[in-house]
């Protein structure tokens, strides 16, 4: 096993217990905040953190810009390069910080009209408001700038191990406000406070593991203008993605109110179950796929993508069955009928998962390679396009219309983009081929989810057996029938015997 692959292993690993945990304490703070206080404030806790997310589009890309310019220097071990791009990024963390501060409180006066209905009684959404604002600038005002080097150093398992903890420390203080004192206030006072306590752990662990590294030096001044270029580029990216999640939840407080946006909320607990799985494998594998693009041949690098690409379309396949088929049940028993919405808007959730992991993955290879400016208006477009629909859809179709747009603009103008861009300016090929391979598998897909979808409507019962047995369906239905189709490809050869090293079975 290569030490990028055990790297990865290990980043993996800790990616997983950092989500399982707070996959978990997330189930635990929504219930708590349904059944102990009310599904309204759990409707504003989303809308206070959409409305920050999508501030937080002043931070533009630079973490994507700089890790990408560290590969190299790291990898060579030219510590006055990297000590000068630690500098940079420090420098501009904190110009970031009184850019967001000051935008949040030009919000303020604007925060009531984004709210259909009324608001929850006793409770003041300007001073909640506020102290999710602070809670965001304080986490880039005290970001480590030694942060970067977990990344292109391939020990991402640091980040998870401080977060994690963090995290538990957080989600106490939390469900003890929600239990013991059943007050909002307080429990949106931990933000702040643990933003503070996460930052400074994160201070101390990054400090002793990378001691030769400083923030401090100056970079060339031809540095910059390639520099701004990139950034340009990935803004236009952040952009979209903040289109696709937080203008979303806007949207929906803004037209359909406080109670959907809180049904909305549930559903995205569940969807964060497979997106942080993915997630895992993306933030893992990032470092050493870097590593591997930095240091191999064109052709071993056009071989990864193409196994990388099988293997999200995968992943995709399997978790988008899971989500239509287990959506339903899963809200019913947890938080009971009144939290569900229409089938119609988990089968659209369950879609626009598929299209967004397909589009991760080739987010992460443009991270790794570059490529941003060469379709920086592609963002741009699907931006305007999704905002567009939403507009139109919320009001025919409501929240499942808002998810069929989201969808739709990526499947239609992003995943096309993205994948012509990289195959013309990085793999040098034409991506005419590639994408009909796209399009065979997304279909394919589709028609596993469907059938897995009409076995489990045969499966009578509402209770744990009944949504168990639903799941054994969709874990055993999508998997075997891809095996069985691709088990003679290198891709599944190659996944197999990726498998085997790490269960300890091959040397």
């Amino acid at each position: 096993m290569t030490e990028r692959q055990l790297h990865s292993i290990r980043n993996a690993f800790w990616a997983a217990m950092y989500t399982i945990v707070s996959t978990l304490m997330g189930f635990v703070i929504r219930t708590l905040l349904i059944k102990k206080i009310g599904k309204e404030y759990l409707g504003l806790s989303g809308l206070c953190q959409s409305i920050l997310g999508t501030l937080s589009l002043a931070e533009m890309g630079m973490d994507s810009a700089i890790s990408y310019n560290l590969y190299k220097p790291f990898a060579d071990g030219d510590k006055e390069r990297v000590n000068a791009l630690l500098a940079l990024y420090q420098k501009l963390y904190k110009i970031i910080a009184l850019v967001i501060l000051l935008l949040g409180l030009a919000v303020l006066p604007f925060l009531r009209g984004l709210i259909e209905g009324e608001p929850p009684a006793g409770v003041n959404i300007y001073l909640i408001f506020g102290l999710y604002l602070l809670d965001t600038v304080l986490s880039y005002l005290l970001y480590p700038p030694r942060r970067p080097l977990v990344v292109v150093s391939q020990q991402f398992a640091i980040h998870q191990k401080v977060m994690l903890l963090s995290f538990l420390l957080l989600y106490a203080a939390q469900i003890l406000a929600l239990t013991m004192l059943r007050n909002y206030l307080l429990f949106a006072v931990c933000f702040p406070i643990f933003s503070v306590a996460g930052s400074l752990i994160y201070r101390i662990v990054t400090d002793r593991k990378f001691p030769g590294y400083r923030a401090e030096g100056k970079l060339p001044k031809e540095f910059y203008a390639p520099f701004i270029k990139r950034v340009s580029g990935v803004a236009l990216s952040r952009m979209r993605n903040a289109s696709r999640s937080y203008i979303d939840v806007i949207f929906i407080s803004s037209f359909l109110g406080l109670v959907v946006s809180a049904r909305y909320n549930v559903y995205n607990v569940i969807l964060v179950i497979p997106q942080a799985a993915t997630g895992i494998i993306i933030s893992s594998m990032k470092g050493s796929i870097g590593n591997y693009f930095a240091l191999e041949s064109d052709e071993r690098k056009y071989g990864l993508f193409d196994l990388l690409s099988f293997m999200f379309f995968w992943i995709a396949t399997f978790c988008a069955s899971c989500l239509v088929c287990l959506y339903q049940p899963f809200v019913s028993l947890w938080v009971g009928d009144d939290m569900l919405l229409p089938f119609s808007a988990a089968a659209a959730s369950a879609l626009l998962f598929f299209v967004t992991t397909i589009g991760s993955m080739l987010e992460m290879i443009k991270d790794i390679t570059g490529i941003y400016w060469e379709n920086r208006w592609t963002p741009l477009a699907e931006m305007l396009v999704n905002i567009v629909l939403d507009l139109v859809c919320i009001r025919l179709w409501g929240v499942q219309g808002v998810l069929l747009a989201t969808a739709f603009s990526i499947a239609v103008i992003t995943l096309p983009s993205d994948l012509s861009v990289l195959f013309r300016h990085y793999f040098r090929r034409s991506p005419a081929r590639y994408a009909m391979k796209y399009i065979a598998f997304a279909l394919l897909s589709a028609g596993l989810a469907a059938v897995s979808c009409m076995l489990c409507a045969r499966i009578p019962g509402r209770g744990v057996l009944s949504l168990a047995a639903r799941l054994a369906v969709c874990i055993i239905v999508p998997n075997v029938i891809l095996l069985l189709a691709f088990h003679r490809t290198d891709n599944v050869r190659t996944l197999l015997g990726t498998v085997r090293q790490i269960l300890g079975k091959e040397r």
